[in-house]
């Protein structure tokens, strides 16, 4: 496992071609793209942010678990590291560009972001290792069929004459600008992708951790909000909730306030209770204007503001116990767009809606 995390084994794969004119398993070009895979990952191992997490998957690696394995079957061997990788990093030359292997390398991972569901856009690296004349795969151009920009690793001014890439036939740890500088280029933009992606990897799991812990929804902690005029109401549901299972705060609705310093010491109250809570529930009243407003300043803001001191999710949703009133096409709607779930709690018993909801939701808020 790399510096990203799940769903990925591994932070870069390194595309290139072998360039073996030959047959004979080795070439110039081959020996360059290794070493240069080489100053790549120790670059990446010398950072505070990455160090010994990063993992470069390469097929001729030192390390068996960044390598292909000589035992075991090549093409699914690659594919399946290839479809692991974060970031797909290419050596772009006239030789890539020819390469049956590296045309599959690059189909299997961008076939594998599409049912990850997460874009390929601006996790592809191309290294422009060569001066190349044919036109670029779908995969490596914008919208109007312009390659990537890249990272040039060979002199644009002499490519005519001297189209060999920096540091030839192989780069060292002596190796200088501008070799050193366009390394170091190529390191930060992969590295600033990679945060992004373990960033977003970390809040998945936060989510379904929360998802795990709601399940059970035995125990759960829910924050039931509810007004003052609706006391009678709320303790129902209060009792019906705790009879099936979980925990409900606060121990009684919300008191009314006019005052604005006692209406924002009664918010502040409100948020921090909500901010350890596992759910939020609405009581849907009879008073629609009061519904709305609830559903905007305790449904939205200080969802929002609980959220942000817990850094979890926070599923919400309204306990409709009136119907008709209030249940109108446009308030559901605009409960929907504020990820407000709305349970029909008219008739008994509606405690298995609630629980439903929980499962389903699982902390996944889609906020």
């Amino acid at each position: 496992m790399g510096y990203v995390g799940e769903p990925f084994d591994h932070d870069v794969f390194l595309s290139y071609s072998h360039g073996d004119v030959d047959g004979t398993g080795q070439s110039k070009l081959k020996q360059w793209s290794q070493a240069f895979a080489r100053e790549l990952e120790s670059e990446f191992r010398a950072h505070p942010s990455f160090g010994k997490t990063f993992s470069l998957f390469l097929d001729d690696h030192h390390r068996p678990a960044q390598s292909l394995d000589p035992m075991a079957p090549l093409t699914a061997q690659l594919q399946g590291d290839i479809e692991k990788a974060a970031v797909l990093a290419v050596l772009m030359s006239p030789q890539y560009l020819a390469s049956k292997w590296c045309a599959d390398e690059r189909d299997w991972w961008c076939q594998q972001q599409q049912q990850l569901g997460i874009a390929a856009d601006g996790r592809i690296a191309v290294a422009r290792i060569w001066p190349t004349t044919d036109a670029w795969p779908d995969a490596l151009v914008d919208s109007r069929k312009q390659p990537l920009v890249g990272f040039g690793f060979y002199d644009r001014t002499q490519a005519e004459l001297l189209p060999q890439p920096y540091e030839w036939p192989e780069p060292s740890p002596t190796s200088r600008d501008p070799f050193r500088k366009e390394l170091l280029t190529l390191v930060g933009w992969i590295g600033l992708k990679l945060t992004e992606l373990k960033k977003r990897s970390d809040e998945r799991k936060k989510s379904a951790q929360a998802a795990e812990r709601l399940k059970a929804s035995c125990g759960q902690v829910v924050y039931l909000h509810g007004r003052v005029s609706d006391t009678r109401d709320w303790e129902e549901a209060a009792q019906t909730l705790t009879g099936s299972g979980l925990t409900v705060f606060p121990s009684e609705p919300d008191p009314v306030a006019h005052d604005p310093q006692k209406l924002q010491e009664l918010r502040q109250r409100r948020v921090e209770i909500m901010s350890g809570c596992d759910a939020l529930l609405l009581m849907g009243g009879g008073d629609a204007r009061a519904v709305d407003a609830d559903l905007v300043v305790v449904g939205r803001q200080d969802r929002n503001s609980a959220r942000s001191i817990s850094n979890m999710p926070l599923p919400c949703a309204l306990l409709d116990s009136t119907g008709g009133p209030i249940a109108t096409p446009q308030r559901k709607l605009a409960a929907r767009s504020l990820n407000v779930e709305w349970i029909d709690a008219t008739e008994n018993p509606w405690t298995p809606k609630v629980q439903n909801w929980l499962q389903v939701s699982g902390g996944a808020c889609r906020l």
